[in-house]
């Protein structure tokens, strides 16, 4: 058996009763259906034919089949509703762990891989899933059973015959098989493409503002329009491939079959035992049941195969491994040394080479330089997204891979350059679950970010409901409310990335006030490209192609008048300019 299958039927075992009630069901329906033929052989070659029409043994007859007909419908509702059922918990829980695995994947596997292909895999891929529960199993074990019980029937009324109709299977699974070699690389493309289509999809929603502000609506139309004719040309092949080798083929196994039959009914006609015209009728009627089933069955091949490719695409992820923030809980003071760190994301160029520092409560430590210099990576590894490759870092003088990053992520205050605003009420965003923070507290963090007068002119105040993204604030609403949300659990440390990058001189005037009362007791780290606003650090980190190229404070490093004094001395210039009107073009 293929492993994502046998994989895949593993989870409805999580459900015998339902299984074994559905089975059940499956095979008294089976049983009622098989045997109406039967009752219809008798009524002709026992009443019909020898004109033996008793009233009472014909209405007998007549209300048997009906009642056989009503049972099997029955029975065919009853393990169709409860295979259903199966398939809708299986899908459920196959969600659930697909998202829980993917909100602890690490952030490698993010750097790699397009957030619409993962939105593919849980939503379009598990319900690939639930159609192979509902349409393919559910529909092969009703059909593997039917043809079992018209087998058995047509043995009891003629074997030879029965040999004749079951000559259809081997040509039947040779079809199937033939189909399978075919069809797998096509389907497998086809899945691969949708989740192309809704990476783009999911890119372009996300990036429509610079689309329409650098009119690009064309561009993105026609490589969206590549993309979809690729998938009506793979979805082409597999209707051909379908076409070909299903119905029609099946369709003329059956007439072949049926001639087959009839033949021999022609040459035993005028022996001493004829087949009886009963009998043949059962026959025909058998063949007819037979066919059907082996028509749906392989119908659904098709379906078959891209519940296995979603399959193996969904357990690809869920068999990637996961972060893990197991560990040594630990009350943190605030302490961190990093010593001779080193950094690489793809193994090849590194991208942070020997820096070393050390904080302690109370303290800040910036760090300053070039896009690309190394500043947010070295943000990440505190922050433990990824796995530390050279050197040391420890909390409170316990390496960081002896901890439960859960435990020390939630010691840690983050404010990220682009901050991210769910939607829910304003209380919900600063919260964010963590239990303990009453509203007490979140009026207090609102006060010393400079955002209390704002959320109080609101209408509903804390409970005031936020767009997804947070479209309905401003950016440096938006990066006000992340500073409040780091401070609301009372963060030993404080990480601040770029965190003044997006609001005006007055409010960083004032958020930097309240930053100086943030920093006491905690262990400060700020990345900061407006260089004003760590003056006062204890230690400036000035690093260069992630390396620290220059140390000190800031006084020490104006002293050297080395690299970081020739950029502060531009931004000062340029702050001059800009409060004083001037362009700098017209300075002399």
């Amino acid at each position: 058996m293929n492993p994502t299958v046998q994989r895949l039927l593993t989870y409805a075992m999580a459900h015998r009763g339902w299984l074994l009630r559905g089975l059940g069901w499956l095979l008294l329906a089976t049983m009622a259906e098989v045997a109406g033929p039967l009752l219809i052989k008798i009524f002709i070659d026992d009443h019909l034919a020898v004109r033996n029409m008793v009233p009472g043994a014909v209405l007998a007859l007549a209300a048997g089949y009906l009642g056989l007909q009503l049972l099997s419908a029955l029975g065919f509702y009853r393990q169709s509703l409860l295979f259903n059922r199966i398939a809708q918990s299986v899908v459920q829980r196959l969600r659930e762990q697909v998202f829980s695995t993917a909100i602890r994947l690490p952030a490698s596997y993010f750097d790699r891989h397009r957030s619409g292909a993962l939105i593919s895999r849980i939503t379009n891929d598990t319900e690939a899933i639930m159609s192979l529960y509902v349409q393919v199993i559910g529909q092969l074990v009703q059909k593997c059973v039917l043809l079992l019980g018209i087998l058995c029937s047509m043995a009891l009324l003629d074997l030879h015959l029965m040999l004749v109709c079951a000559m259809l299977l081997p040509a039947v699974l040779a079809v199937m098989w033939l189909y399978q070699r075919l069809s797998v690389p096509v389907v497998r493309t086809t899945r691969s493409l949708l989740s192309e289509i809704n990476s783009r999809l999911n890119e372009s929603l996300q990036g429509m503002a610079v689309i329409q502000a650098m009119v690009q609506e064309r561009r993105f139309a026609e490589e969206f329009s590549a993309v979809n004719g690729e998938h009506w040309a793979t979805r082409i092949r597999g209707l051909k491939i379908n076409g070909l080798l299903l119905r029609p083929l099946i369709d003329l196994f059956y007439m072949l079959v049926l001639i087959g039959l009839l033949a021999i009914y022609a040459r035993e006609s005028g022996q001493s035992s004829p087949i009886q015209v009963g009998v043949l009728y059962a026959f025909i009627s058998y063949l007819g049941r037979m066919i059907e089933p082996i028509i749906e069955m392989t119908n659904q091949l098709g379906q078959l195969q891209q519940s296995m490719v979603a399959g193996e695409r969904v357990f690809s992820l869920l068999d990637e491994p996961r972060e893990s923030t197991l560990g040594s809980p630990l009350a943190l003071e605030g302490r961190i040394s990093c010593r001779d760190l080193g950094f690489s994301y793809d193994g090849v160029h590194p991208v942070l080479e020997g820096v070393s520092f050390a904080v302690r409560p109370g303290q800040m430590l910036a760090l300053v330089g070039h896009t690309g210099s190394g500043k947010s990576t070295i943000i990440s590894l505190l922050m433990g997204f990824y796995p530390l490759a050279q050197g040391q870092l420890c909390f409170d003088g316990h390496p960081i891979a002896q901890l439960g990053l859960a435990s020390v992520r939630r010691q840690i205050g983050l404010v990220q350059q682009d901050p991210f605003i769910f939607a829910g009420s304003l209380a919900d965003n600063l919260r964010l679950g963590r239990s303990g923070i009453d509203d007490a507290r979140l009026w207090q963090v609102l006060e010393e970010v400079q955002l209390a007068a704002f959320v109080r002119a609101l209408p509903a105040g804390l409970e005031s409901a936020l767009d997804e993204g947070g479209r309905n604030l401003s950016a440096g609403q938006r990066q006000l409310l992340s500073f409040a949300r780091a401070l609301a659990c009372d963060p030993k440390i404080l990480i601040l990335d770029e965190a003044t990058a997006s609001v005006d001189s007055q409010t960083e005037a004032a958020l930097t006030a309240a930053l100086a009362c943030a920093r006491r007791g905690r262990a400060t780290i700020a990345v900061a490209h407006r260089l004003s606003t760590i003056v006062d650090a204890d230690e400036i980190l000035l690093l260069s192609r992630g390396r620290v190229q220059e140390r000190g404070r800031h006084e020490a490093l104006m002293a050297q008048g080395g690299h970081y004094a020739r950029l502060f001395e531009m931004q000062s210039q340029g702050a001059w300019l800009e409060q004083s009107g001037e362009p700098a073009g017209q300075r002399a």
